[in-house]
């Protein structure tokens, strides 16, 4: 068993040095976050009561109130993974500001869109 623990730890010392496969490790570890990011962007939207919001706003959003993220690449990958599996729900839009805006389809079903982010690889 120990030395079944230590070719186990010395395997995934090894992967993790691979960038392709902690790259891919990163990609699941981010998907496997959007369902609960899409129900707090979900809420969010709902409160207040808009469909468009400027990316920075949201970003500014996400993290004050989510203490487990600190990391504001982290929530830019997150949401841009969403915009890649649910474009039909969020996606981007340049103001004539200049400002990034986020817009969501609120007609769009939240309990399919969830279902497609649990499932998505």
């Amino acid at each position: 068993n120990l030395l079944q623990s230590i070719r186990e730890k010395e395997r995934k010392a090894i992967e993790e040095q691979d960038p392709a496969i902690s790259q891919a490790k990163w990609r699941r570890q981010m998907i496997a976050s959007l369902p609960k990011l899409f129900d707090m962007i979900h809420f969010l939207f709902q409160s207040i009561k808009r469909s468009i919001i400027t990316k920075e706003e949201l970003m500014h959003r996400i993290i004050a109130s989510h203490l487990d993220i600190v990391d504001r690449r982290e929530v830019d990958e997150q949401l841009r993974l969403l915009q890649e599996l649910v474009p039909e729900w969020i996606y981007e839009k340049l103001a004539s500001t200049g400002d990034l805006l986020l817009c969501i389809n609120k007609i769009a079903s939240p309990e399919s869109i969830r279902a497609r982010l649990a499932e998505a690889k």
